[in-house]
């Protein structure tokens, strides 16, 4: 059984990032699929049994959902006969449709040996962001930051200046309940002095009419028999902490303001602003809002040496260099077809009318033996070049670029 030591090889990451990339578009997979997504030598997946094993190991060991669960016979929607008896073998007896759809729901980002990129980090003007005490957080659901009084929410409309600000919600640490119409509301345990999001407010008025869930509506009038907070200011996007600090982790100044919950706003300290840039954010719904889904990539090692070569004879012809000279272009990388894409459509390659295609490639074990192949085909080529074209550190397209014979 797999440990929380366990790795996985360079291969078996392939695989699995592969089945992650399709599980967080919520895709099934094939083994066909599988194989030309990783280069393996047979097109049906024949000989991956051994590191899909592995693969599944891994997973389970680490306490994460069965994400071969979702590699398919093609035509179908569930794994072959002898693939499910691996996976009840180390999963137990579980509904193979239950646990694609747990494949599905988790976010597979997390999970570090995937080597998946994050989220760029969000777009929070950090000169223009204030807190505000709240009963949770729910932006799918109340669309707008409300605010007791008119004159409140006028006067922070003033002051935004016709510019959108960045409002932190968090929960008081002294009160767990409020009391309402025929009882007391429960904030949820799990909220309680806690750092929950943060919401970009636009300065606009907005109402529960039009900003406000209906059933969220509904809930406001049962618990209270009238609706509370009327005075609003809408929300265009929004994040949830991944991991709620404690307010007194985050805020320790405006945590200590005295003021009631979402009555107005506190700017941060400029340490408030810094502690809360430590914890990761994820974005999340608005209500009323159509959010932009964030595509993950994730970090190929570069693995393979190439060597791309220009076809265009025709661009050495007005240089002294000999005939039968060619431009070649000496690399890494981990995807050696998006290498060439972007070594054609380089703004140099456009200029000067350059065409390159791969003459050669050779992938490694890992990234040092690449690099190390590298090196020595570069330190062959200065030696045999007519003329190297490398500007060093350049970050061009022609960086270890060289014209050869």
């Amino acid at each position: 059984m797999a440990t929380l030591g366990m790795t996985l090889t360079l291969r078996q990451r392939d695989i699995a990032r592969h089945l992650a990339l399709q599980a967080m578009g919520r895709l099934r997979t094939t083994y066909p699929e599988l194989a030309r997504a990783i280069s393996w030598h047979h097109p049906q997946g024949r000989g991956l049994g051994g590191d899909l094993w592995e693969v599944l190991e891994y997973m389970h060991g680490q306490g994460l959902p069965c994400l071969t669960a979702i590699l398919c016979t093609t035509g179908t929607s569930e794994p072959p006969i002898n693939a499910l008896e691996y996976i009840h073998q180390v999963y137990g007896p579980i509904v193979i449709r239950d646990e694609q759809e747990r494949v599905f729901a988790f976010d597979w980002s997390t999970v570090p040996e995937m080597g998946f990129e994050q989220p760029l980090a969000p777009e929070i003007d950090f000169d223009r962001i204030f807190a505000t005490r709240t009963w949770g957080f729910s932006p799918g659901s109340w669309g707008m930051t409300s605010f007791t009084h008119k004159t409140t929410r006028d006067q922070i409309l003033e002051r935004m200046g016709g510019k959108p600000i960045y409002v932190v919600y968090f929960c008081s640490q002294h009160s767990q309940a409020i009391e309402g119409h025929v009882g007391r509301f429960n904030i949820a345990p799990e909220d309680v002095a806690r750092v929950l999001g943060i919401v970009e407010v636009l300065p606009e008025v907005a109402s529960h009419d039009t900003h406000t869930a209906p059933e969220a509506v509904r809930d406001m009038l049962s618990l209270w028999g009238k609706r509370r907070w009327e005075f609003g200011l809408p929300i265009s996007r929004a994040w949830a902490f991944e991991k709620p600090p404690w307010t007194r982790q985050v805020l320790p100044q405006a945590r200590s303001t005295s003021w009631e919950a979402t009555r107005g706003i506190v700017p941060l300290t400029d340490e408030e602003k810094h502690l809360i840039r430590q914890h990761r954010l994820l974005e999340v719904p608005v209500y009323g809002r159509e959010m932009v889904q964030v595509a993950y990539s994730f970090r190929e090692p570069m693995h393979t040496t190439y060597l791309a070569i220009c076809e265009n004879p025709e661009v050495l012809a007005k240089t002294p260099a000999p005939v039968g000279t060619l431009l070649v272009k000496i690399g890494v990388s981990g995807d050696t077809e998006r290498r060439l894409r972007d070594l054609n459509d380089h703004h140099f390659a456009k200029i000067f009318s350059l065409k390159f295609r791969m003459m050669a490639t050779k992938r490694w074990a890992n990234q040092n033996e690449a690099l190390a192949s590298e090196t020595s085909a570069l330190e062959w080529a200065l030696d045999n070049a007519t003329q190297h074209a490398s500007g060093g550190s350049c970050p061009t397209a022609w960086c270890n670029s060289g014209v050869m014979r």
